[in-house]
């Protein structure tokens, strides 16, 4: 079917934004899951509640080394990583944001627990190496990924970057194609877009990491000292909500720091801009567009 993050899809599930490159690093297959994902006895690993009480995020670690994500309204998630498979559970409705979570949080938090460092973030390819960004939601990441594909260069991902750190050096994977953005007056869902960028890329050496600041009047920019860098960017990691799993996730992201310079970076207020000024945020990472 097509790849995501290097990895061969398998899938009953119809899935629109795989990259047609062939996997390289193996199999991954996606299913229905055959009964009802109920949540195990006591609290979650790791959770998120919105500003109602509802909770839209829960993870569960479970025995065996698996891991079970609940996220509402779309459904649930059964990781297996030694196995290679997500069992998924859907509660109908959004098809497009029932991939859109399966690429960018299950299969992340998958790769997670296999051993890559994933975060959640945006990435495109710059004279053939990444230039990763993170930040949370509403700092600017898709519109800047949307952005800086228009300019010309290739978009790795748009909200969630899996990174392989094994051999000579931090090494980016392709994830979902196109670009989810919020359009003026549609409310606050992203709408998917076509990847503006010229082409699907390849995996790419990590050239920098990026904070997203807050929105300021204008664009500032500093390099980060790595112990600040490490503290900064480490609620930007994906993993499964254990102990064990943030720590090891920590320890990739400080190897990764040890490598690559990280800077933070304030994008103005009017996002409009971001076409005039996406030169000046890739020389502000050192590299040359």
């Amino acid at each position: 079917m097509g790849s995501l993050y290097g990895f061969e899809i398998k899938a009953d599930l119809p899935l629109r934004r795989l990259n047609s490159a062939a996997g390289t690093r193996g199999e991954l297959t996606v299913e229905a899951a055959a009964e009802p994902l109920a949540a195990p006895g006591g609290e979650p690993a790791g959770a998120l509640v919105g500003e109602d009480g509802r909770r839209w995020f829960a993870s569960y670690e479970l025995e065996g080394g698996g891991c079970l994500l609940q996220m509402p309204p779309t459904g649930s998630f059964l990781l297996a990583p030694g196995a290679g498979r997500i069992a998924v559970e859907s509660t109908g409705g959004d098809a497009e944001l029932l991939e859109h979570r399966l690429a960018s949080s299950a299969i992340c938090t998958l790769l997670s627990m296999r051993g890559d460092l994933v975060l959640h973030a945006a990435a495109v390819e710059v004279d053939g190496r990444a230039v990763v960004f993170c930040g949370p939601s509403l700092r600017g990441k898709s519109t800047l990924a949307r952005a800086l594909g228009e300019a010309g260069h290739r978009i790795l991902g748009e909200d969630g970057i899996a990174i392989e750190l094994a051999g000579g050096g931090p090494l980016a994977w392709p994830g979902a194609r196109g670009v989810r953005v919020r359009r003026p007056g549609e409310g606050r869902q992203p709408t998917l877009v076509e990847d503006p960028g010229p082409g699907e890329p390849g995996a790419c050496p990590v050239a920098a990491v990026v904070l997203l600041g807050e929105r300021g009047a204008e664009f500032e920019a500093e390099r980060l000292e790595r112990a600040r860098a490490l503290a900064l960017l480490t609620p930007n990691l994906v993993h499964s909500g254990g102990r064990a799993s943030i720590g090891a996730a920590f320890q990739r992201l400080a190897a990764l720091l040890g490598s690559v310079p990280a800077l933070r970076i304030s994008l103005p207020d009017e996002l409009d801009a971001l076409p005039a000024i996406h030169q000046r945020f890739l020389d502000s990472t050192g590299v040359r567009g």
